[in-house]
């Protein structure tokens, strides 16, 4: 019983104890992302242009001037893409049925 009245009497100088702690540090402060221009980006972004005939709309990719990707859409149908394979300037229609197209990148030009 005396353990019990003791608790009971140590119980109201806990949150005092806990009030005299050291308070927890200031949070860090976090700077603003950095922006983004021309001259640090780091990739450049492709070109389109849009072509509109009729009813039917091309759309030309390009990067640093090179056309690499066409997509067509007809007024009927479904829309085609042409791509150049290998820098060449000739363009393949993909087959929509399949629809992979295995990324090739350029690492290293001469």
């Amino acid at each position: 019983m005396r353990r019990l009245s003791l608790l009971l009497l140590l119980l109201p100088l806990t949150p005092a104890l806990a009030a005299e702690s050291p308070a927890a540090p200031p949070k860090a402060v976090v700077p603003p992302p950095p922006t983004i221009s021309p001259s640090n980006a780091a990739e450049p972004e492709p070109e389109v242009r849009l072509i509109q005939k009729g009813d039917e709309k091309i759309e030309e990719y390009r990067l640093n001037g090179q056309l690499y990707m066409v997509k067509v859409t007809p007024s009927h149908g479904v829309p085609y893409y042409l791509i150049d394979d290998n820098g060449s300037g000739t363009m393949r229609q993909i087959d929509p049925a399949t629809r992979i197209v295995v990324p090739r990148w350029v690492l290293v030009r001469f």
